[in-house]
């Protein structure tokens, strides 16, 4: 029994760490429709952008829906798209 309660809490950290790099990969290829769309359309950087204005930019198979049930949004080209699930979030790494 005490190995069941051990490997519980594992899966399910496991699986959300799952979810966050699915996440995170699903808003890089957001902000990469998004620079597109700027190319295409030659719009300055503080131009605002909406979700649906750049669906058509994003590569086939990308998920619109994030796999916790966040939401993504998106702004404005100065603002990286986001996830309103908690902890979801694109990091300032400087690299892909």
């Amino acid at each position: 029994m005490v190995g069941v309660a051990i490997l519980i809490p594992y899966t399910v950290s496991e699986k959300q760490d799952l979810s966050i790099q699915k996440c995170v990969k699903t808003l890089r290829e957001i902000d990469k429709a998004m620079r597109l769309w700027q190319l295409d359309n030659a719009k300055p950087m503080d131009a605002s952008v909406t979700f649906a204005e750049i669906v058509d930019y994003l590569a086939e198979g990308v998920s619109t829906n994030c796999p916790s049930g966040g939401l993504y949004v998106v702004t404005g080209l100065t603002n990286p798209p986001m996830c309103t699930f908690p902890g979801h979030a694109l990091s300032n790494e400087g690299g892909d």
